[in-house]
């Protein structure tokens, strides 16, 4: 049954991890190319288009923004590339000797923000001192370690087991996290187990398993997050034999261990002073810091005396600075009431002469408040406004302030092997930029060349109809292009917000309680969320609620028809033999025509051979419109038009618009248009339309 267990666990492990590695498809950015204009015509012209014609010009736009699409991938990867040899290179100088501050001296030469090149940074010290530590990634070492059981539900044969079951994957899967706790009722052998593990003591495992507590599990960190199962005696005596490194004395202060615990185990440290890894995203220098980090005063002291101090390192950061970005908050930048540990550990780093890193050190803002930020510390800074706060902004501003501009900083490129660097990376960052921006300036080119005005740009269009026509200014957007209405529809549909309160209707819906839905309907007119909702949930199931559409009392109209287009003829036929009504129309007038020349040739026919009413001339685009645009978008007559031309009679303005669209990129589909109908044709210097339709 444990077996079976552990199964299940390392199964629900690894679907979290295949849920967390599937690309989030909202947020792929396309960094190196803008998408075109979803709407944008796809070629299929069965020829090659001649050389010159606009047709080939648009053409080889769409080739070379394919192309650059294909590339973006290989973008991505050189991009990450060039980060990454930001890392090494630091990585390399810190083991040659080269200070950190040396290295924050070129931040200007680098050519990427201050805060990205500082990240690289903090990244390469923390990548140069892991090479210091013993650190695996194979399940293998938990496997082999005693005292194993300190970690709940864990046994050596169950890692094993867990190994096995991965399929030999004795590494960690990427993506995948799995957390365990403590095994809070340990037995004390266990522990002692722990301090068996002579060859591996001080080897972290940093794989998909995480223990609560700590960023890393070895067998020293086990047995120090449990210091609380022995008498601070206990504690001493046995750790007596072994040695720990600072990220176990890290693991302690974090966690809130006793300092008496701390006091035996700092004993057990060789080198108190050395950096430890407690945390990825921050860089505090030594134990001091952390101590800081935790207002453990009495701590900070201890080790002053064995000469590990708090960095005061200006143009870096200060333990003045570790204190307040650790502060509680009361906001995100706003610390709360303090307490009495965090104004004594305030008030020591003070005396012993710390300053902190300031957002304004030679500005204290006109006295309307103090900023403290350190540009090298990961968390965010404080700020005390000085009139909303008056007792803080008297406890912080008297405080000691550091410009974070301190370290000087190399301007111009020397013949440092540093500044070399800076250079080489400048010139292939050039190299990407351009290629880059050549990209992105394609689908510019590709609007440019269809004469088509992109969507941001047309809503713009639309708020400055509205601003500067007032309240006829539908008809202003329809003499345009009627696409411009639709946008101004759909700014309108994003203004309004809907009903979420609790509603019996709606209730009964959810509950399918369709008896009473019924008689609500028939009793109740529904107000325009209540109909939005039962039009939406009848298109789902409308065996159930077509009867209860039927039904209303003074029926209001949809919001909108836009789900009709999804559904292909057989819905719409099944629809209609459960006596639905398509002369329906929305909140704007719409009828169907428009969401069945979205969804299908047949379904247009369906509805001109049931005599569904349509009415062309109303504000927006009609069935012509879209045919029309359905031409040029495929590149070939769409079989929409003969069925649109049955249903519109007289030809507007934007219709001949489209059609010299045609006559411009497509002259063989023109021709094959006015065959159908000779009105077609377009006066002599007909502007093509600007504007292509979606259909939201």
């Amino acid at each position: 049954m444990k077996k079976r267990l552990l199964g299940l666990i390392i199964i629900a492990a690894l679907a979290v991890y295949l849920f967390k590695t599937q690309p989030n498809t909202a947020a792929v950015e396309q960094t190196n190319v803008a998408a075109p204009n979803a709407t944008e015509p796809n070629l299929v012209n069965k020829k090659q288009p001649v050389e010159g014609t606009p047709l080939r010009i648009v053409t080889d736009l769409k080739k070379d923004i394919r192309l650059c699409r294909d590339q973006s991938q290989q973008q991505h990867i050189k991009i990450n590339n060039l980060n990454q040899s930001f890392v090494s290179f630091f990585v390399s100088e810190l083991k040659k000797g080269t200070s950190v501050p040396t290295l924050l001296k070129y931040a200007t030469l680098s050519g990427i923000y201050k805060r990205q090149y500082i990240a690289f940074l903090r990244d390469a010290i923390v990548a140069e001192q892991k090479q210091q530590l013993n650190i695996t990634s194979s399940l293998d070492e938990l496997a082999n370690w005693q005292g194993i059981e300190a970690i709940k539900g864990f046994t050596n044969e169950k890692v094993k087991e867990m190994i096995q079951q991965l399929g030999g994957n004795k590494h960690s899967p990427s993506g995948l996290t799995l957390s365990v706790p403590l095994d809070e009722n340990v037995q004390k052998e266990t522990l002692y187990a722990l301090l068996n593990n002579t060859d591996t003591f001080t080897t972290y495992s940093k794989t998909f398993i995480k223990l609560e507590g700590s960023e890393v599990i070895s067998p020293a960190t086990l047995f120090v997050l449990n210091a609380n199962k022995f008498t601070p005696k206990e504690f001493e005596q046995a750790i007596s034999s072994n040695q720990f490194t600072v990220n176990e004395l890290a693991t302690a202060i974090k966690n809130n261990i006793p300092n008496e615990y701390i006091f035996a185990l700092m004993k057990q440290v060789p080198a108190l002073d050395a950096l430890p890894l407690y945390e990825e995203n921050s860089v505090l220098y030594n134990m001091a810091d952390i101590a800081v980090s935790q207002f453990n005063l009495p701590l900070v002291k201890a080790l002053q005396q064995l000469g590990v101090t708090p960095t005061n390192r200006p143009g870096l950061f200060t333990g003045l600075d570790v204190a307040i970005v650790n502060l509680p908050r009361s906001g995100n930048l706003t610390p709360a009431p303090l307490d009495a540990k965090h104004t004594q550990m305030l008030d020591y780093l003070t005396e012993q002469g710390y300053k902190a890193h300031s957002g304004n050190a030679n500005d204290d803002l006109n006295g309307k408040g103090v900023s403290f930020v350190s540009d090298f510390i990961y968390q965010q800074g404080a700020y005390i406004n000085g009139q909303e706060n008056p007792e803080q902004y008297a406890y912080f501003s008297p405080i000691g302030k550091i410009d974070n501009a301190t370290l000087p900083q190399v301007s111009e490129p020397d013949d440092s092997e540093i500044s070399q660097f800076l250079q080489e990376i400048q010139l292939k960052k050039e190299e990407l930029n351009s290629y880059s921006s050549n990209c992105s300036q394609l689908p510019k080119k590709l609007f440019a060349a269809q004469k088509l005005i992109q969507d941001r740009d047309a809503y713009a269009k639309v708020r400055e109809i509205e601003k500067e026509y007032g309240s006829n200014f539908e008809d202003v957007l329809q003499d345009i292009d009627p696409v411009l209405v639709n946008y101004w529809w759909n700014t309108l549909a994003g203004r309004t917000s809907s009903d979420r309160s609790d509603n019996v209707f709606r209730e009964y819906l959810a509950k399918k309680e369709f008896k009473k839905a019924l008689e609500y309907s028939q009793t109740t007119p529904l107000n325009q969320t209540e109909t939005n909702v039962l039009f939406i949930r009848l298109l789902e199931n409308p065996y159930d609620l077509v009867p209860i559409w039927n039904s209303r009392t003074l029926p209001v109209p949809p919001k909108d028809l836009v789900r009709l287009s999804w559904f292909p003829l057989k819905k719409w036929q099944e629809l209609a033999q459960l006596g639905f009504d398509f002369s329906i129309t929305d909140i704007r007038g719409r009828d169907v025509y428009i969401q069945a020349a979205s969804s299908s040739v047949e379904v247009v026919q369906f509805l001109i051979d049931n005599k569904i009413p349509t009415v062309p001339s109303k504000l927006g685009v009609d069935i012509l419109d879209l045919a029309l645009e359905q031409s040029y978008t495929q590149g070939e007559l769409s079989p929409m038009v003969p069925l649109a031309l049955q249903l519109v009679e007289k030809f507007e303005p934007n219709h001949f618009s489209r059609v010299a669209r045609l006559k411009t990129f497509y002259p063989e589909v023109y021709q094959q248009l006015v065959q159908l109908n000779p009105a077609l044709k377009p006066a002599e210097g007909t502007e093509l339309n600007h504007y292509i339709f979606n259909n939201h």
